[in-house]
């Protein structure tokens, strides 16, 4: 009897151990083949993407604002500094390029001596044909879309070699902001004039410096735009 008991003991602990054994491979195995099916799915095990800036492959386009920045440039001529002054004073308050109508010949204080009826500039200025020969080549002024073009005011006009400019290049695609120093002239009849002679070229009112300073250049600049 007991070892008919003890076998019947021994059957049970053997069929107890067999079928926790079973249990345990079949859990593994499910676990495995959720895995297996992963990989043939994606390549790569589950995982969660990565939601930082490496992952994001978006469109490759960049979002920078490609608007064309307008070129500015001041062209002037001085013959006695003071229209120099207020051509620097320009170009530093709104970031342009400068460029100097330099005379081929300089002119001298006799050149310029108004009560002299044969000075230099009375001679030109007296003659409609007069075009000093400007010294440098300025051709890159056609590439500016803004230009500040100053000169000082000679028998209430623009001098001669502004005309020699006007002719030489091409700037009828900017807008053209004239000025000028003068001690009393104004500034209105020397606008009228070029507008006249160069109607394809888009010369704006202009503004006469008597004292010329940064805050009037300022003033006048947030004025036009």
């Amino acid at each position: 009897m007991k070892k008919r008991c003890a076998a019947i003991l021994m059957v049970l602990i053997f069929t107890f151990v067999f079928a926790a054994g079973c249990g345990q491979t079949s859990a593994t195995d499910d676990s495995s083949n959720d895995v297996r099916q992963s990989v043939q799915n994606t390549g790569v095990p589950d995982s969660k993407p990565d939601s930082g800036p490496e992952s994001d492959l978006g469109t490759g386009i960049e979002t920078k604002d490609t608007a064309t920045e307008k070129k500015i440039a001041v062209v002037y001529f001085s013959a006695t500094g003071t229209t120099a002054e207020a051509a620097n004073l320009i170009a530093k308050v709104t970031g342009a390029d400068i460029f100097e109508i330099v005379p081929e010949e300089q002119y001298t204080s006799e050149d310029l001596n108004y009560n002299d009826d044969n000075c230099r500039a009375n001679k030109e200025m007296n003659d409609d044909t007069a075009r000093p020969v400007i010294a440098d080549d300025l051709s890159m002024v056609s590439e500016y879309d803004i230009i500040y073009l100053g000169y000082p005011i000679w028998w209430g006009t623009a001098p001669r070699i502004v005309q020699t400019f006007l002719e030489s290049y091409d700037i009828s695609q900017a807008t053209v902001h004239t000025f000028c120093t003068s001690g009393g002239s104004g500034i209105e009849k020397s606008v009228e004039d070029l507008q006249d002679l160069y109607p394809d070229v888009n010369i704006a009112d202009g503004k006469r410096f008597g004292a010329v300073s940064e805050e009037a250049v300022k003033d006048w600049i947030e004025s036009i735009n």
